[in-house]
């Protein structure tokens, strides 16, 4: 699947594939919201969650970048 593929993908859908499909990377916390990043076929996806009330209250799929930089080592020190 392409990230194209993906995106054009109903929202419904787009969690199938993350939950079923997708392989668990890393999860970080920044103040009040967790970062989850899952990996799908050539590209990432990131689930971000707000601690109160714990819930996923958006997501953004990409191949690589910015959004990947913190999950890097450097970015935890």
């Amino acid at each position: 699947m392409t990230l194209e593929e993906f995106n054009n993908l109903s929202d419904f859908d787009q969690y199938d594939i993350i939950y079923n499909e997708g392989t668990f990377i890393d999860s970080i916390i920044q103040g009040h919201n967790r970062y989850v990043l899952y990996a799908v076929d050539s590209f990432f996806v990131e689930l971000y969650y707000q601690s109160v009330p714990n819930k996923v209250v958006g997501k953004r799929a990409f191949v690589t970048g910015k959004l990947l930089d913190k999950y890097t080592i450097d970015q935890l020190k």
